[in-house]
């Protein structure tokens, strides 16, 4: 990512880009950023073109590619999560065989999700143009980003505060920039953000919520739990997604209990599962009061239970209520 920085920063552009990645607030706003360097002497709206998988035609594509920029010194082409860097098809193959064959005033950018570096066109834009990933930022980065996003509405947020807003909001980017903007107008006459306003104002995110129903149930507050499974269910939280959540948060606690036995340190086990360090940290917490195999079971009894909701033979809401005192 530096080096598409400097890119931006000299005004010195490559033909090819390929973005992919998880991270899709950062994929977009470095996107908008390379589309408005590349296009700063024109209307957007006359050399901007834009395709995607149901819109991919390949005679159109290169057509577009060699018309030249309308009084400008570029054309810009988006191609977007057209899967073209995945599996072998035959758009892929032939702009593989193309695309280094382009007009200098033309540039274009692959939004894709999820690539094979095995691929043919993968091969051909990281050697001919420039391929970033955008991958979910560590604990570390997140908390810096947080603190910059303060900074600029003229607040400060201590570390300890940061990870505590990351466990409340979740660590979607888009989400905590839009919870950053909420607080920080909350929070007009102060210069501090503290844990208080936070959970005061901010929108508790789906994972929060699931953490708080686990740890009740392995702390056997069994009134508690039912509680918070019903305060998702009045939010519209679906059933499905709740289960869902609860398979994911077993599992996570299980791996993250096993790799602990293997000696991992809490920084090891997050690469590994690829999660933070303070959500693993969370995860340790609550598996002290699960044993393995009371892990193992449960996970075992979501699953079936998830099975017998999909084929109709479980109300759902009633499904995962039975499950959630079954473990509290």
């Amino acid at each position: 990512m530096k080096g598409l920085k400097k890119q931006l920063q000299n005004n010195e552009y490559h033909n090819i880009y390929l973005f992919y990645g998880e991270e899709k607030y950062l994929l977009d706003m470095y996107l908008n950023k390379l589309i408005d360097g590349l296009l700063a002497d024109t209307d957007k709206t006359m050399n901007y073109d834009y395709f995607d998988k149901s819109s991919m035609n390949i005679d159109k594509f290169f057509n577009t590619i060699e018309t030249l920029p309308f009084f400008a010194s570029r054309r810009v082409i988006v191609v977007s999560y057209a899967k073209l860097c995945k599996g072998k098809s035959s758009n892929s193959t032939t702009i593989a065989e193309r695309i280094t064959d382009i007009p200098e005033s033309t540039t274009v950018i692959f939004l894709e999700e999820d690539i094979d570096k095995r691929s043919k066109l993968y091969k051909v834009i990281n050697k001919n143009g420039y391929a970033v990933n955008f991958s979910k930022l560590s604990e570390n980065d997140l908390v810096k980003w947080i603190a910059q996003k303060f900074h600029t509405f003229g607040k400060k947020i201590e570390r300890s505060t940061a990870i505590h807003f990351l466990k409340v909001v979740g660590t979607d980017m888009t989400n905590i920039d839009n919870e950053i903007e909420k607080l920080a107008m909350f929070c007009m006459d102060e210069d501090i953000i503290t844990k208080d306003s936070i959970d005061e104002i901010c929108t508790r995110s789906i994972e929060n919520k699931i953490f708080e129903l686990v740890s009740a149930m392995g702390q056997n507050r069994r009134e508690r739990a039912v509680l918070l499974y019903h305060d998702m269910i009045t939010a519209k939280e679906p059933p499905g997604r709740i289960l869902f959540m609860l398979i994911r948060q077993f599992r996570l606690i299980l791996q993250s209990k096993l790799l602990q036995k293997k000696g991992l340190s809490e920084r090891e086990i997050g690469s590994r599962i690829k999660l933070a360090p303070f959500i693993v940290r969370e995860c340790l917490r609550q598996g002290k009061n699960m044993s393995i195999d009371h892990l193992k079971q449960a996970l075992n009894d979501c699953l079936e239970t998830d099975s017998g909701i999909k084929i109709g033979k479980i109300d759902a809401k009633i499904g995962v209520e039975v499950i959630i005192m079954k473990y509290s």
